[in-house]
């Protein structure tokens, strides 16, 4: 009986350190498996028998000497994915990162999307979110600063700038279980940066749905090269994501609101003196394969707009123009890492 639980143990162990925050889903699929493989799609099948015939019995090692703990304090082992995020969360703060953050108005952004979506709607198709244009902005980003899109490793003790033609775009999906609990899962979108916004659309949606019915791949974990989260529906007006090691890049989003001196205001006041929308763009990129960049993510933002408008409509009515325009703001750098940053 110890052997069988050292072996699952095990296995659980090389799950949780292959996917980090989508091992729940693993697992789920995984307990699937083990009551009847025909229950999980052919890949996740294979994947699962590769695993199981390479988990070898290993010794048990010696039992830790564990000093009591005082009477008011209560300790609770961490397990499942909780413990891989804290092992990732580690792991993290191995690789040289700065983060830039800026405040950006998003008037433009806000209007562009009433208008691709007023027009979208009169053509029978669903609504684009402030989600999918950011995230194309990340990827027209990466093509003036391609080597945002790049990684750090060390082969032999030797550090390694890992240089990807293609961009694996990752984003963040929260889903919400069976039992009403909610998780992460981070399913990518593969060479992101060869399609148009209408083929890149397609493929967001598609990876999100299929996460949030628990039909992902094997495949829609791998190879994630940049990354995309939004802790603002959370409230969160700005924070400083951790950079996974391989990639390259990670961008949070902001909550959007007005800022906090004006929030009081009645909206009439507001549309009188001009007071926009903001959100704060928090990039956190290695530094190792990266010199700081020179000019914001959020300046590829009004240009994204402009694009997926173009990509997203067949046809230009007068009325779908409108200005284009750079976003400004404050903007502030926040290097995590005492090493030099090495010459481009």
């Amino acid at each position: 009986m110890a052997a069988t639980d050292t072996r699952d143990n095990r296995l659980t162990e090389k799950i949780l350190d292959e996917y980090g925050v989508n091992a729940d889903y693993v697992l789920e699929l995984f307990g699937r498996y083990r009551s009847d493989p025909k229950l999980v799609p052919p890949d996740w099948r294979e994947y699962f028998e590769e695993l199981t015939a390479a988990a070898a019995p290993a010794p048990a090692p010696p039992p830790a000497q564990v000093s009591a703990p005082p009477e008011a304090a209560v300790r609770q082992p961490i397990r499942g994915a909780a413990l891989q995020i804290a092992q990732n969360m580690k792991a993290s703060l191995e690789v040289p990162t700065a983060t830039s953050q800026r405040i950006v108005s998003i008037k433009l952004l806000e209007e562009n999307r009433r208008l691709i979506n007023d027009y979208r709607s009169g053509n029978d198709q669903g609504k684009i979110s402030f989600t999918h244009l950011i995230a194309w902005a990340v990827v027209r980003a990466l093509s003036d600063f391609p080597r945002l899109n790049d990684g750090f490793q060390e082969s032999g003790g030797q550090p390694e700038r890992v240089s990807r033609d293609r961009i694996v775009l990752g984003i963040a999906v929260d889903v919400e279980r069976r039992d009403g609990s909610r998780s992460l899962l981070v399913p990518n979108v593969k060479n992101a940066g060869a399609m148009s916004f209408a083929a890149f659309l397609a493929a967001s949606e598609d990876v999100i749905a299929r996460a949030r019915t628990g039909r992902l791949a094997l495949e829609d974990f791998a190879g994630t090269t940049v990354s995309l989260t939004n802790p603002g529906p959370m409230g969160t007006t700005a924070s400083v994501a951790r950079l996974m090691p391989g990639q390259g890049l990670i961008v949070a989003t902001g909550a959007i609101d007005y800022p906090a001196g004006f929030g009081a205001l009645a909206p009439a006041a507001i549309s009188r003196i001009g007071v926009s929308k903001v959100m704060t763009l928090s990039c956190t990129y290695d530094t190792a394969s990266f010199r700081a960049p020179s000019r914001a993510p959020s300046s590829a933002a009004s240009t994204s707009c402009s694009t997926a408008k173009r990509d997203s409509t067949s046809r230009s009515s007068p009325t779908s123009r409108s200005r284009t325009g750079r976003c400004a703001g404050p903007s502030t750098t926040t290097p995590r890492s005492s090493e030099a940053i090495p010459p481009a």
